[in-house]
């Protein structure tokens, strides 16, 4: 590495980033808040590039800093996974591959794809982790924390490699005897002054905000944030407001007192990915698992619980950064 960058000063700036304060990181480094201020400055001074700059008490990233900062986060979580991988040979395990899907969650299918991958040769041990995540799907599949992510909408990252699963549609949840529950379909403008009830307030490409609301210039009145599927189903079921969802999502769980809607006249078509690092070696446990899970679904999807896209059409299925320095 060239002079003044080393791991110790990467660990240092996501930890910084991370905790919000140079007070704050220098204890979880084994550091006084004097040797973190002096580490920074000694790298500054050895690349002769500003990380920071100060505004009062404030220190704000330079854009050097920032694009360090992202570096950082990706080597150091390439580094901490393959550490993981090699204490879990140690102890006699195979590879770990970690999964996380959001909001959505994917009990209703996933059971089933590991039990066939289980009596293969495909065998490996899997984590699945819950939608306490405290980033963006993408982003902590870029950053390491998470191997395998399952997600709808566009894929447009280039650090990323996206394998097909399933297509699928977005719908509407509305509580039974709502005004709008007779309509053949809803258009965005139909839900204006509605309550919505979302599982993230953070808007994602591809999905409702994306291709539905923001092309009308249009919103509902309040966004309301419900954490995942469940909730927002009990929600809506309770007349606290109404919501999009995956079909899928919807159609695996209890119906009663909701109704759905279709979006637009031809519908609101999605497609389900299976979502891991571009760098992933083809050979890993993560570049394997996402490959057989897509060819699981090819297999299953046309008689499965998910929509496929024909023509344009959906078909029913036969069944179903600022830091204080304090």
């Amino acid at each position: 590495m060239p002079a003044g960058l080393d791991i110790k000063l990467l660990r240092m700036l996501v930890a910084i980033d991370r905790l919000g304060s140079l007070t704050r990181a220098a204890p979880a480094l084994g550091l006084t808040q004097s040797a973190l201020s002096h580490h920074i400055k000694e790298a500054e001074r050895r690349m002769a590039v500003a990380l920071f700059h100060r505004v009062g008490k404030r220190l704000h990233l330079t854009g050097m800093g920032e694009e360090l900062l992202q570096a950082a986060k990706t080597i150091l979580g390439e580094i901490d996974r393959i550490e993981a991988e090699l204490d879990l040979y140690r102890q006699g395990h195979g590879p770990v591959v970690r999964i996380a899907s959001g909001a959505y969650g994917c009990q209703a299918w996933l059971p089933a794809f590991l039990a066939e991958l289980a009596a293969g040769d495909g065998a490996c041990e899997v984590e699945i982790l819950d939608s306490g995540l405290t980033q963006p799907l993408p982003n902590a599949v870029i950053d390491g924390a998470v191997d395998v992510a399952i997600f709808g909408g566009e894929v447009a990252d280039r650090r990323l490699r996206a394998h097909r699963l399933f297509a699928d549609e977005l719908v509407a949840l509305l509580p039974t005897g709502h005004r709008l529950a007779a309509r053949p379909y809803l258009e965005a403008a139909d839900f204006d002054g509605e309550i919505f009830l979302s599982y993230s307030t953070v808007p994602e490409r591809g999905l409702e905000d994306h291709r539905f609301f923001r092309p009308a210039k249009t919103n509902p009145r309040r966004w309301i944030r419900a954490g995942n599927v469940e909730s927002i189903a009990e929600m809506v079921r309770c007349g606290l407001g109404v919501s999009i969802l995956s079909r899928w999502a919807v159609e695996s769980r209890p119906s009663g007192g909701i109704a759905l809607a279709r979006l637009t006249p031809g519908g609101l078509a999605v497609a389900w990915h299976a979502v891991i690092r571009a760098t992933e070696p083809k050979e890993s446990a993560p570049a394997q698992f996402a490959e057989r899970l897509a060819g699981w679904w090819a297999r299953r999807a046309p008689a499965g619980g998910c929509r496929r896209l024909r023509e344009g059409r959906i078909k029913k299925p036969r069944r179903s950064g600022a830091f204080q320095e304090d």
